[in-house]
């Protein structure tokens, strides 16, 4: 079926683009009337079946399940769910999707093969998240449990952001001002005392000796961190080797560590527990949380931890074996495994990560403010003391 990409009319007024399927111009517009919209004109467009542009916001998937979820419960069927996302969703990319999704299942295909075909928009998790609910016949429960999920994962991100924004917009002012002073500030100043014939002391000629490099070399102090950052984020991508011995190194770091250690498993522990909640077996939730972890060296426990489960260890076991998750978790875990309730077990796992991450984050903000604000202060002191201290030197011999 080919693709169009159109420009409409809303009942509003209201110029809407975005690219649809359909089987010809007159079934195109059709359809958009279906959705309130009058066709100002179209282009064919050669792409591959199924292929959509732009990327979907998390917080569109989320009222997306949730809204799916909502319709399953209330009896309405499952094209009809569809078509009604199609019509209500504000996202014109993900109103192509569903509409794609909702002629992929009119001509017969079932819901997960239907998803398959936007792998930019529902990955294999989501698509055999789904997949399992079409074997137990509760499709409401899956997008539930997804919707839940994509929550949890936004939240994680909008703490983790929490922890990185404010020191890195510090770390930026504070190189604005050492630039500034050192560029600008700095040169006048010390023109001005060696014209004077002041005595400069020692941490008054390094001050000079750091401000001649920053007027000289000004373009290669600031390019050769980005060069490095880039060649450094290059060679973790290339290198396998190179990004485990980081990601070990990582783990190993004071404060920051344990934080990368929490956030990781905490992503695990998360994962695992939606998609074992959603009828999954033990070993098909192990392999597909594994793909939410970031970290290689916990990707590698965790593939120690699926073969030994395998094998016909018990998880538990696993884990305690795999050393990388708290004694606590394992303690929970093996609690769910000797009583059978491993769903109240693992929802008592996500609140303690929860928990931890909380106060990891609330730590690391904590001890990174005040670390660049005495860098900061340093820096200003040895500027003032460097420039300052010679003018008072000489000043209190012209007092005696």
């Amino acid at each position: 079926m080919p693709q169009y990409r159109y420009s409409a009319v809303n009942e509003s007024g209201r110029t809407i683009k975005g690219v649809v399927m359909a089987e010809n111009d007159v079934d195109l517009e059709e359809r958009l009337k279906q959705i309130g919209l009058e066709v100002l004109n179209f282009k064919e467009l050669l792409e591959k079946k199924g292929s959509a542009s732009g990327r979907v916001k998390i917080q569109d998937l989320i009222v997306c399940c949730l809204h799916l979820e909502q319709l399953g419960r209330a009896g309405v069927s499952l094209l009809d769910a569809i078509a009604d996302v199609r019509d209500t969703t504000d996202s014109n990319i993900l109103r192509n999707v569903m509409t794609g999704v909702y002629e992929y299942v009119k001509n017969g295909e079932i819901l997960s093969k239907a998803l398959s075909h936007y792998p930019h928009v529902f990955n294999d998790v989501f698509v055999g998240l789904i997949a399992a609910g079409e074997k137990t016949g509760n499709f409401s429960e899956s997008f539930l449990h997804i919707a839940e999920h994509l929550k949890w994962t936004s939240d994680l991100r909008r703490k983790v952001k929490k922890a990185v924004r404010y020191p890195l917009a510090l770390l930026v002012v504070m190189s604005g001002v050492i630039a500034t002073l050192m560029i600008f500030v700095v040169p006048k100043l010390i023109d001005f005392m060696v014209a004077q014939g002041f005595a400069l002391p020692l941490h008054t000629r390094a001050l000079i000796a750091v401000s001649n490099a920053f007027v000289s070399y000004w373009y290669l102090i600031f390019s050769i961190p980005v060069l490095a950052i880039v060649l450094f984020i290059t060679a973790y991508r290339m290198s396998e080797p190179f990004a485990y011995n980081i990601d070990s190194l990582i783990l190993k770091l004071p404060m920051l560590g344990s934080v990368s250690r929490k956030i990781n498993l905490a992503r695990f522990t998360h994962f695992f527990s939606v998609l074992f909640n959603s009828g999954i077996g033990i070993l098909e939730s192990l392999q597909a949380s594994k793909n939410v972890v970031a970290n290689r060296v916990l990707q590698e426990s965790i593939d120690t931890m699926t073969r030994s489960v395998s094998e016909g260890m018990s998880l538990t076991a696993s884990m305690r074996m795999s050393n990388q998750f708290p004694s606590l978790v394992v303690r929970m875990f093996k609690i769910g495994e000797d009583s059978g309730n491993m769903t109240e077990s693992l929802e008592n796992i996500n609140f303690f990560y929860e928990r931890e991450i909380n106060d990891a984050v609330e730590t690391v903000v904590g001890m990174i403010q005040p670390v660049l604000t005495i860098v900061m202060g340093i820096l200003i002191f040895w500027v003032i003391a460097a420039v300052f201290g010679p003018l008072y030197q000489s000043f209190s011999k012209m007092n005696l």
